[in-house]
């Protein structure tokens, strides 16, 4: 059978020793089974020749003795973005019991050795679809690992490995001191280099990922993306254990040095001035014990306040005990609402470069602080609680006016029809089923897995749009959780179901022309409405 749609070889023919399959010509050298024209290649089986009969072995060996040949060719399709030929090699070898989270390590490192610029969105994804595919048995696992493949493959196109640097000694200062100053002069290889030979010499994982949230509070970067990247990572390594850490912290940490700070723009020297006030105060405040407070007082600032009244009240609350992480939930029910908030008109408008992912990063931002300073006990934790408050602060300019909000009604739906109403773009219906479901505090479990089922089948054109949607999916339900008995706690979810029930515009070609046109010829930058 060929194996690139099951049709039988027999039906083709064999010229100078190529077997070429009848129905899509993909073409097989007959001596070893490899394909020269098409995609992976046919299982060969042992023969001989014994007193003139064909005697042929088709004795089963273990699945595992194929892995190797699987994963290499499974790689072939990434590297060549056949989406057919990586999910083929993935089947056969989820079919022949290999795990399904360690596949999608293998994935997570494949984007690791092959990012041009560092771990891509294929590390946080690879997070989240583990945990739907291990309620899959064999094969169907595929069925949630199959956008993984897709970012993957779409992200690392045509690229060869990325060279890294050789492992340092430990400088006199210590291997994290020496990383954190290497990332501040932006020495990526060296940072690379030195996270190389402390894992070389015998670092422990959480003792690298300690280093990497201390880094990653100096500078708010690239939209959030790599603190989510650590937080999920982590999560996904927790699963699989440490095969993999030295190659995807090694690429996370180069695409940190290389990232956008975007914390020394204009936009945001407002609350870096004021954060610059109370630096060292920041810094030598006890850890917090209280865990009750009104969160509602910090949120409301967040959400409408001044920069100075949405810093005051962050700050009042650090300075009066209330511990990091009820902060960090009160900053993750102000960015849920904000995500509800979001204004269709910034969507379409081919003029402004905002748009609905924009406003999901705010959301998946405040729930990775939220995990962040749960994980990374030091008072440099602090840092990152005023990160998310500036990145929710400042994505006011994406809120719908106020009488054009959608003001949920809660609905008496079943889970299924609310996502019924998802699919048909029903965004009332599907909120207002939602918040009904909500408010009669029913367990979520089969509306979340629908949910999820929705996301991973083919919600979005665009592999990074699925990459998003099934982020602030999983981010929703995770935070409702977070949020028990906290007054946001509809929110994160209403906020999704929003979203995946709502337009989005995924193809750009048009307002890239646009926005070049009006750079190029006319001299206008690309309009930000938040930066």
């Amino acid at each position: 059978r060929c194996p690139h749609e099951g049709y039988p070889l027999a039906q083709g023919d064999v010229k100078g020793g190529l077997l070429t399959c009848a129905w899509h010509n993909w073409k097989f050298d007959v001596r070893d089974g490899s394909c020269v024209l098409g995609g992976e290649g046919v299982r060969p089986y042992p023969l001989r020749v014994s007193a003139g009969q064909v005697e042929v072995d088709l004795a089963q060996p273990p699945s595992s003795s194929f892995f190797p040949g699987w994963k290499k060719s499974l790689e072939e399709g990434l590297f060549r973005y056949d989406n057919g030929r990586a999910v083929r090699d993935g089947v056969r070898l989820l079919d022949g019991g290999y795990e399904a989270a360690q596949l999608l390590a293998d994935l997570a490192h494949y984007d690791a050795r092959h990012a041009e610029y560092g771990t891509t969105h294929v590390l946080p994804v690879a997070a989240d679809c583990a945990r739907v595919a291990e309620r899959r048995e064999g094969a169907r696992a595929m069925e949630a690992i199959a956008p993984v493949i897709d970012q993957c493959g779409e992200a690392n196109q045509r690229l060869a490995p990325r060279a890294r640097p050789e492992p340092l000694d430990r400088p006199e200062e210590g291997y994290g001191a020496a990383i954190r100053a290497a990332v501040e002069e932006e020495q990526a290889e060296r940072a690379e280099g030195l996270l190389r030979g402390a894992f070389a010499a015998g670092a422990s994982r959480s003792e690298v990922e300690a280093w990497l949230f201390a880094v990653l509070s100096d500078h708010f970067l690239d939209f959030g993306h790599p603190l989510i990247y650590l937080v999920k990572g982590q999560e996904l390594l927790d699963r699989v254990g440490d095969e993999h850490a030295e190659a995807i912290w090694g690429s996370l940490l180069y695409g940190i040095v290389l990232g956008t700070r975007e914390d020394t723009l204009p936009y945001w020297s407002g609350y870096a001035r004021r954060q610059g006030e109370i630096e060292d105060e920041l810094l030598r405040l006890p850890k917090g014990r209280r865990t009750e407070f009104d969160p509602e007082p910090l949120r409301d600032a967040a959400l409408d306040g001044s920069i100075e009244q949405a810093f005051q009240a962050c700050w009042t609350a650090l300075r009066e005990g209330v511990e990091r992480a009820a902060i960090a939930r009160a900053l993750v029910g102000a960015a849920a609402r904000r995500l509800y908030r979001f204004d269709l008109e910034v969507e379409r408008n081919p003029d402004v470069a905002e748009g609905w992912l924009w406003a999901t990063h705010r959301f998946t931002f405040a729930s990775a602080v939220r995990n962040a300073v749960e994980r990374f006990d030091h008072p440099e934790a602090n840092r990152l609680l005023f990160q998310a408050l500036a990145f929710v602060h400042s994505g006011r300019a994406m809120d719908a006016p106020e009488s054009q909000r959608l003001g949920p009604q809660p609905i008496d739906l079943e889970p299924a029809h609310i996502v019924d109403a998802v699919g048909e773009g029903d965004v009332a219906r599907a909120v207002g089923g939602t918040l009904g479901l909500l408010r009669q505090r029913t367990p979520l479990k089969d509306l979340r897995h629908r949910l999820e089922e929705l996301c991973l089948n083919d919600p979005a054109v665009r592999p990074i749009v699925t990459t998003h949607a099934i982020k602030t999916t999983f981010a929703a339900f995770e935070e409702t959780e977070a949020l028990a008995g906290h007054p946001d706690r509809t929110w994160p979810l209403l906020a999704a179901v929003r979203f995946l029930a709502s337009p989005r515009v995924e193809r750009s070609l048009a307002r890239t022309v646009r926005t070049s046109i009006g750079w190029v010829v006319e001299g206008r930058v690309p309009r930000k409405l938040t930066q």
